[in-house]
């Protein structure tokens, strides 16, 4: 086995993903343990492989992946009550969350020396984490890409090591705004089809045959949250917040975006504020 292998690695955050990564892990007999700010008895499947204090899980884990859901709690997380950096020995703090490139710029200075801090964003839905094939982008040095490949290897499928840190959370804002205008786009033209008279297996069965096919068109009836409306603490909600950290991290850019880019990227936040009811007519 890979030293790396031998290590303990902690999932911070056992949600909708942090979850399903963990059990890989575990399938796959890696010494992993779970913490999360909700109680152990809502990780039942865990069992003893759960840590209800935070001090106990950064003690155990050699290796953390934060997989936190934004800029807040990644942040109490790692400065706030017996957070990460209070921690005096060598960790790997391995952010897999979607933030701002702008807030991480800001966040690597903060990070103590025993810290050695990691970027690696995914994507692939909740059921790429449940089947170990999710992708990732990696922003780090090459030596700490090569020490961490072994773990990734085993969540994921498509492991790219996009450069520095930094250039991992970049492309994957750029990415997500892409799968974000897809979301909109594919929910928005099932909502009409009635109106057309087409029905919704009907389009579907065109767009992922044709120029209108989205990742998200083809895998719809395999991601969990396709079909959900827009609520605050929901899926549809983290990809505004997505598309809101791309927008963060353009803000540090010297080129300035036109006035009818700058529309277009604030109506991609009003629809997902709004997206269309999933149609019923099948």
């Amino acid at each position: 086995m890979n030293d790396i292998l031998k290590l303990n690695v902690g999932i911070a955050g056992c949600g909708t993903m942090g979850l399903p990564m963990l059990e890989v892990l575990l399938k796959n007999g890696v010494n992993a343990f779970g913490y999360d700010v909700k109680s152990k008895e809502n990780f039942p499947t865990l069992k003893e492989n759960f840590i209800s204090s935070k001090v106990n899980f950064f003690e155990k884990s050699d290796i953390i992946f934060s997989v936190v859901r934004n800029i807040n709690q990644t942040v109490e997380l790692c400065e706030g009550k017996n957070g990460l950096f209070k921690v005096n020995t060598q960790k790997i703090l391995i952010i897999s969350s979607t933030l701002s490139p702008a807030f991480l710029s800001n966040f690597i200075n903060k990070v103590p020396e025993n810290i050695t801090i990691i970027e690696a964003p995914m994507s692939g839905a909740p059921m790429s984490a449940k089947n170990a094939t999710l992708t990732f982008m990696v922003g780090s040095s090459k030596k700490e890409f090569d020490k961490i490949l072994p773990i990734l290897e085993i969540l994921g499928k498509k492991i790219h090591h996009i450069g520095e840190f930094g250039s991992g959370m970049s492309v994957k804002v750029l990415n997500n705004f892409v799968a974000s205008c897809s979301v909109v786009a594919v929910r928005h033209v099932l909502f009409e089809a009635k109106n057309l008279n087409i029905t919704t297996k009907q389009l579907l069965n065109i767009l992922n045959c044709s120029s209108g096919q989205t990742w998200f068109s083809e895998n719809l009836d395999n991601i969990d949250w396709a079909k959900e409306s827009y609520t605050k603490n929901n899926t549809i909600a983290i990809l505004e917040k997505d598309v809101k950290s791309y927008l963060d991290g353009l803000a540090n850019s010297k080129n300035k975006t036109n006035s009818a880019m700058v529309n277009f990227q604030n109506a991609l936040i009003k629809g997902l504020q709004n997206i269309p009811k999933y149609p019923n007519d099948d």
